[in-house]
């Protein structure tokens, strides 16, 4: 029987099916399509290697539509796609013992599912590797980690596009600016394909339908033929051509942006070969090691089940923190005890499990638990210890896709929760409960109290699990802060242990107690709570706070599109300025991570712009920084800018941290700005499908972007007659108003000629193009309402007050002495969030601003420092010339100020900086390397950041220069959690690297870093 199976349709999969063939090794062969099937079975007859057509067969496989063919004397191809389960299937029925993935490099959910059918069937996985190729090492090209990376950056710039990432990316191609005009694709020659570039109007002398690869000369040709400036491709390897298109570019001066391959583990094609001849010869070698996530419960031996300590015994290596080791130890004690008093009916199991030297590792990030399985090939079985069940708020999910991607077979044990086990003791339940964690990150108390008291599907209790010191004594006083003083409290301490407590009480009386620091909460709400006073409390809030027919105060539209290069900066500044210039105080934020676009709203408003981002803060935070700067500002009006396309979110495939989440959460009416420019009756399918794309859109209007004035009548009323909506009016283009853009967005206000003037133009254009009455109108603004100043100064009083009991953390997060912390602020070091300032405030720091670019050292009896992101590479001459400053920060760095740099302050502290003019310029010398150009989007997106203490905070990575240390003290994951990296150094409190880090997703962290200025305050810092 066949034992060996290949997962093919790459030049990779067809060598080996060759190998196979001509040494006679029995393999199926697994390709995606029947073009796959055709080419395989070519590649075989030209190599001599075909079976006798009479023994070709088709047969349906398992009722899956799975078809099977007879391609050789030896080779079974299976033609078809599976999903994990049905590999699983296939490989219990088949008796596979060896699996090869040859799949293409960018197949990442195919190769994903191959790992998770071996890891569960225990069956030894090989992932083959492509050859990287000879690559030129100046790389002149942007590399970016998706098609949507891709697709964003490519929008931001104009020319042709000779697309090769083939037919799967078309449709997000799609979203380019006048992609019908831009895009030339080159695809596969198959019906299916081009059929469906005929329905996303790829067609004529646009479309390339050919069978690669391709030479260097036949891409050149390619190139020239169709004028490209841009030349779109993954890093395919070798086998692929990719240094064949490379080099074409480069030959015809074609600029390249290049999907990086995943980075992932793996042998070569040499390699594979060889592992097929042993598997042959029946040695198929040994597997890797199986790991067992397992749940411990809350630590003593006697609450773990029978499974986790077979496993403890039976393995070679026990990994994970400090108090789960020790709870492992005391079981194999257990064990040890038994085996010598023979009281138990497995005494001999256990005896000869203490015969057996268990080692122990203390890790708990998976790439550091990877790193030392790695080391460790004999092992068979080692176990990853989790406390309580691997189901509650344990890291075992992000674990359990490490190990899927690192090709490690596991399985996942459940352990006994502290929650199942406090709700036993108190003869209760909690099916109907809500469970949050405290533990290493914040918990708002009014996002618990506000579900128990939920009107229509309340939670009958609370299950809170607390860490930090005294965490459920601190929480019980937050819970009476914000006036839930007789909420009835109960907290588990040392659940298992000898020293187990319950105590019980109400939050008044609980907050002046002690607590160990891992206790488990339990909260219950009375009904009179429930009903009278919390019920209405919320109830007014979200009136108050979010309403547009509350005291006219907080009208707010958002001006969102498509997708990027719509013109949303454009027209957001333009309807600034004319609602500054009617008097009505507005206000600007921006939607998602972005810096550069509230500089322009700055600009013109002469105030600081705010982000709202769901990724950095939960709902209730995204709400309160918009409530905050309508009081802070008195404003008349907000007005929100979407990021990226309206929908777009995590991983390009989610509405999380999209600006409609923005809109759901903060319930502010849309405008979406169509970019007309080379369409025209699509832009009303395009207004329609986003309009009804969700149930409820907040989509109240549509902008045309543009449009000139003869056309705009025609295709206002077409997009009305469509979708419904109201046309708000029209933008001409024009060069009078238009802003350039360079490698990390548009250029700064201040390096924009006559910028002034060209937003008066802008404005008084849209006055005469855009119905801006009607726009005021859809915001929720009366025009000729004219506020009781009286009455707005009690409103905003009474919002302060309700905002500070709604958000109590940030008051409590002070430090016990003031500090003065110095930022370095100028045009080298300009991005900053506005709500990192107000923290910091917030929390007791007095902050100085200085410029590296001028001032001659730091500012006096300063306690730290804050080096923000930038644009050091444009300045480096200037930076280096000022010896002064240089010698003032490496001094005081020296004599040990803490410090937090990010991005381009990162850079600053470098040895030396490749600037934008290629020369090599002497910077602070903090650091003893050197940072260089790359000329390629290096990290492009969201981070979580694990630091080296554990506490999670979150920040993003934009940057085309790479640094010779990034550093490895913590640990970056992606929100998807498909990707992760070592970054940053940390020493102390002296903190460096590219992530930009957004204080309020972690408060702690930055308490403690504060904390760390204020005890060296005083220390004398040299100047």
């Amino acid at each position: 029987m066949c034992k060996i199976w290949i997962f093919g349709g790459t030049t990779e999969g067809r060598l080996l099916a060759e190998y196979c063939s001509r040494e006679k090794i029995e393999a199926w062969v697994s390709v995606a399509s029947e073009y796959g099937e055709e080419l395989l079975q070519e590649e075989l007859m030209e190599s001599g290697n075909a079976g006798n057509p009479d023994l070709n067969h088709n047969t349906c496989l398992a009722k899956k539509n799975l078809k099977t063919v007879q391609a050789s004397s030896v080779i079974k191809v299976l033609r078809g796609r599976m999903d994990r389960y049905q590999m699983e299937e296939f490989i219990r029925n088949q008796g596979i013992h060896l699996v090869i993935d040859a799949t293409h490099p960018h197949a990442r959910l195919v190769s994903e599912e191959i790992q998770e059918a071996c890891g569960r069937t225990g069956v030894r996985l090989e992932r083959c590797l492509r050859a990287e190729g000879e690559q030129n090492k100046a790389r002149d090209w942007v590399e970016v980690d998706s098609i949507q990376e891709a697709v964003s950056f490519l929008s931001s710039v104009s020319g042709v596009i000779f697309a090769t990432t083939g037919s799967k990316e078309l449709e997000a191609l799609c979203q380019i600016p006048d992609y019908q005009k831009r895009v030339y694709a080159r695809v596969l020659p198959t019906s299916n394909v081009l059929k469906k570039c005929e329905k996303l109007g790829i067609t004529g002398s646009h479309l390339i339908a050919m069978q690669g690869p391709f030479s260097t000369e036949m891409n050149t040709l390619f190139l020239r033929q169709t004028k490209a400036e841009w030349l779109l491709t993954k890093d395919s390897g070798r086998a692929g051509g990719f240094q064949e298109k490379v080099e074409a570019a480069r030959e015809n001066g074609t600029r390249v942006v290049v999907i990086r391959r995943p980075e992932e583990d793996g042998i070569s094609l040499e390699e594979a070969m060889e592992v097929l001849k042993k598997a042959d010869e029946g040695n198929v070698g040994e597997l890797k090691t199986h790991l067992i996530l397992a749940g411990i419960g809350m630590g003593q031996p006697s609450q773990m089940t029978g499974e986790v300590l077979r496993a403890i015994r039976e393995s070679d290596a026990l990994i994970g923190a400090g108090r789960m080791l020790e709870s492992a130890e005391r079981a194999l004690q257990n064990d040890l005890l038994i085996s010598k008093e023979g009281k138990a009916e497995n005494r001999q199991e256990s005896a000869a499990a203490v015969e057996k030297e268990t080692k122990c590792y203390k890790a708990y990030l998976p790439d550091d638990v990877i790193q030392i399985v790695s080391k460790h090939p004999e092992w068979k079985q080692a176990v990853i210890l989790y406390s309580g069940d691997t189901g509650f708020f344990s890291g075992a999910s992000r674990m359990a896709e490490r190990l899927r991607e690192a090709g490690y077979p596991f399985t996942v044990y459940p352990g006994t929760s502290c929650v199942s086990y406090l709700a036993a003791r108190l003869g209760t339940h909690w099916e109907d409960a809500a469970i949050y964690s405290a533990h290493g990150r914040e918990l708002s108390v009014d996002r618990v109290m506000k579900r128990l008291c939920d009107p229509e599907e309340p939670a009958k209790r609370a299950f809170i699990l607390m860490g930090g010191k005294n965490g459920a004594g601190q929480f019980c006083e937050r819970l009476t802060q914000a006036g839930y003083g007789n909420v009835q409290v109960t907290v588990g301490e040392n659940l298992s242990y000898p020293e187990e407590q319950i105590r019980s009480g109400t939050a008044e009386e609980m907050k002046k107690l002690e607590f160990a620091d891992l206790s488990l909460i339990l909260l219950e709400v009375t009904d009179e709570i429930k009903n009278v006073k919390q019920l209405k409390r919320f109830e007014q809030e979200d009136k108050r706070l979010l309403s547009a027919d509350s005291v006219g105060v907080f009208p707010r539209i958002m001006l969102a599109a498509p997708k990027s290069g719509s013109g949303k900066t454009l027209l957001t500044c333009g309807l600034l300025e004319i609602l500054r210039r009617r008097g009505l105080n507005p206000i600007a934020c921006k939607c998602g991570p972005d810096y550069i676009d509230p500089m322009f709203h700055r600009y013109v408003l002469g105030i600081p712009g705010r982000n709202l981002d769901s990724f950095f803060m939960p709902a209730e935070g995204v709400r309160k920084v918009l409530v905050d700067a309508v009081r802070e500002e008195q404003a008349g009006i907000a007005v929100l800018e979407g990021v990226m396309g309206y929908y777009d979110g995590l991983g390009g495939t989610e509405t999380s941290a999209s600006s409609w989440e923005i809109a759901e959460i903060t319930d502010t009416p849309a405008i979406l700005v169509l970019d007309c420019k080379g369409s025209s009756l699509s832009a009303a399918a395009m207004a329609s499908g986003f309009l009804h794309f969700r149930k409820k859109s907040h989509i109240a209007g549509v902008i045309l972007n543009r449009v000139s004035s003869m056309y705009y009548e025609r295709l206002a009323a077409a997009v009305e007659e469509a979708s419904g909506l109201p046309v708000l009016g029209y933008l001409p283009e024009s060069e009078e108003y238009r802003m350039e853009s360079r490698h990390l967005g548009l250029f700064l206000p201040g390096e924009i000629d006559r910028l002034r003037e060209r937003i008066g133009r802008l404005a008084d254009q849209m006055e005469k193009s855009i119905a801006v009455e009607r726009v005021l109108e859809v915001a929720g603004m009366l025009p000729l309402r004219i506020e009781n100043k009286e009455k707005e100064k009690a409103e905003n009083e009474s919002m302060e007050a309700e905002s500070i009991a709604k958000f109590p953390a940030c008051q409590e997060q002070k430090v016990t002495s003031r500090v003065r912390i110095g930022v370095a602020r100028d045009e080298a070091f300009c991005f900053y969030y506005q709500e990192n300032f107000r923290l910091l405030e917030q929390m007791g720091a007095e902050l100085v601003y200085f410029s590296p670019l001028r001032d001659k050292k730091i500012p006096d009896r300063v306690d730290g420092l804050l080096f923000g992101g930038g644009y050091p590479e444009n300045y480096a001459r200037e930076l280096a010339k000022n010896a002064a400053m240089r010698e003032s920060i490496r001094r005081s760095i020296a004599a040990g100020m803490p410090f937090l740099a990010e991005c381009g302050g990162f850079l600053y502290l470098h040895r030396t900086l490749e600037g934008s003019d290629g020369k090599h310029w002497e910077m602070a010398g903090v650091y003893p390397f050197d940072a260089y150009r790359t000329n390629r989007l290096r990290r492009f997106g969201y981070v979580r950041l694990l630091t080296s203490s554990g506490q999670e905070i979150h920040g993003h990575e934009f940057h085309y220069w790479e640094s010779e240390d990034p550093g490895t003290d913590w640990e970056a994951v992606k929100p998807t959690g498909n990707r992760s990296w070592r970054c940053i150094h940390e020493k102390g409190g002296q903190i460096g690297g590219f992530p930009h880090l957004y204080y309020a997703s972690c408060p702690d962290f930055l308490r403690k870093w504060l904390d760390v200025c204020a005890k060296g305050s005083q220390q004398k810092y040299i100047n």
